[in-house]
């Protein structure tokens, strides 16, 4: 399977705290590269977002909703830690099949990466950006794993569970 987008950080925390953050809403919120955000968990795996943005590469407000299905896979030797990424109930996007992957590297700090694998945009959102689509994805994946790193980095995971 080709990756659209592949993007690895090394973040200062244990692998086990790191994937019980993921499943809390303050965790999205926190980290988020957007000018707001609100994230409630409908079931433990799935959370719904609603966000108002602007695509800086264009400057055109967004205003999207929808929901993210995060489906432990589980663990795989040398690899660490899969969750599978899949998007719902959401009307700018068609698809997005991504895999989140955490790997201990030591006991403090974890490796994160985040790999897209298809993004289809509806077409109506997509005539609203164009071909800046994946330029948009990209960019707002490295932000929300620089925002991680530097919250773990800065504030600690602790601050995230609770």
């Amino acid at each position: 399977m080709t990756k659209l987008i592949s993007k690895v950080v090394e973040v200062d925390s244990d692998k086990e705290s790191l994937l019980k953050a993921i499943y809390k809403a303050k965790t999205w919120e926190t980290i988020s590269p957007v000018k707001k955000i609100t994230v409630e968990f409908l079931a433990p795996n799935v959370f719904r977002s609603d966000i108002i943005d602007e695509v800086d590469i264009v400057k055109i407000p967004i205003e999207m909703s929808g929901e993210m299905v995060m489906e432990d896979k589980g663990e795989i030797p040398d690899k660490g830690r899969l969750i599978e990424l899949n998007v719902r109930n959401n009307k700018d996007v068609r698809e997005l099949e991504a895999r989140l992957r955490i790997k201990a590297i030591s006991p403090t700090k974890s490796k994160v990466g985040v790999f897209v694998h298809n993004f289809k945009l509806a077409s109506d959102f997509l005539n609203m950006i164009g071909d800046a689509s994946e330029l948009i994805l990209r960019t707002k994946i490295s932000e929300i794993l620089r925002n991680l790193e530097t919250h773990c980095r800065t504030k600690g995971i602790n601050d995230l569970l609770q």
